[in-house]
């Protein structure tokens, strides 16, 4: 399996990238479509700077649309409500436009995660988990 830089395209070594949903469900239709090279997504070194902007831009992006469809999503939801009462046809509408909303930078601009910036995130998510789960049992016992 070569491992090929996803900024600049080429076989390098370098930093592992996370496989996410996004990038499972973009393997799974190449493989579906006979297509897939199965390679290793990897960032090299000289293109991490670049990396780190484009994956801030993406993040920023997403945050950025999130908020957007909040807003869409309550006006459409709301403002029918306060004005000629419930609607079924605009909360679906709503929550259909939020979702493209929300799937715009993905698909457009997608930039996966590093492996061990993930690692961490992962561990420490699970970390909190457990210990709130070992909080909540201490708060019944007493």
């Amino acid at each position: 399996m070569a491992r090929v830089c996803i900024i600049c395209q080429k076989e390098t070594a370098g930093s592992p990238v996370a496989d996410d949903a996004v990038i499972r469900c973009i393997r799974r239709a190449k493989q579906a479509l006979c297509i897939a090279r199965n390679n290793e997504l990897v960032v090299c070194g000289k293109d991490m700077e670049a990396y780190r902007k484009k994956r801030q831009s993406y993040e920023r992006n997403l945050a950025v649309y999130m908020a957007i469809a909040g807003i869409v999503l309550v006006l459409l939801v709301f403002v029918p409500i306060l004005t000629t009462g419930f609607s079924a046809s605009a909360v679906l509408l709503g929550i259909l436009f939020a979702a493209l909303l929300v799937l715009l930078p993905v698909v457009t601009s997608h930039t996966p995660a590093l492996e061990a910036a993930a690692q961490p995130a992962r561990a420490a998510g699970k970390a909190a988990a457990a210990s709130a789960g070992k909080a909540g049992k201490k708060g019944k016992k007493g």
